[in-house]
């Protein structure tokens, strides 16, 4: 019976499925895209592993998941580097979001007429986003690194 089917009485099937997991090579960098850019690109292929190495593992051990009851269960056995790319994403999307509220006319005016408290507002909003992003991409740089 192969290594991964053993499985010791006390463990989970998150442990099992933990165990077969294989981390993706590390992103490397070349210096020629924005650091925005290159961390789409380095979390974007992180979640897209995780899913796909799920899968694998999946079939290997032969379980099934219900994709409708069950819609989070690529996080089991997730390595933390991936939690925190997937974190880094969701920041970066709210960043996106709230970005498209200057260069899109939603209310009909320019960023450049609306009243300086709002642009203060949609300033310092902004910066709170970035420091979230910014701060989940550092926790997957670390938790990488930590592979």
């Amino acid at each position: 019976m192969p290594d991964s089917l053993t499985r010791c009485p006390s463990e989970t099937v998150a442990d099992l499925i933990r165990r077969d997991r294989r981390p993706l090579p590390a992103p490397v960098f070349d210096g020629t895209h924005t650091f925005r850019a290159q961390v789409i690109a380095a979390c974007h292929a992180e979640i897209r592993h995780r899913s796909h190495d799920f899968q694998r593992v999946e079939r290997t051990l032969g379980l099934t998941f219900d994709r409708w009851l069950e819609p989070d269960c690529e996080q089991l056995g997730q390595f933390q580097h991936e939690a925190h790319a997937a974190a880094a994403l969701v920041w970066l999307s709210h960043l996106q979001a709230h970005e498209s509220e200057k260069r899109t006319p939603w209310s009909g005016v320019p960023f450049r007429c609306w009243s300086k408290n709002d642009r203060t507002q949609w300033l310092e909003k902004r910066r709170k986003l970035w420091r979230g992003f910014v701060r989940q991409v550092e926790r997957y740089r670390v938790a990488r690194h930590a592979l």
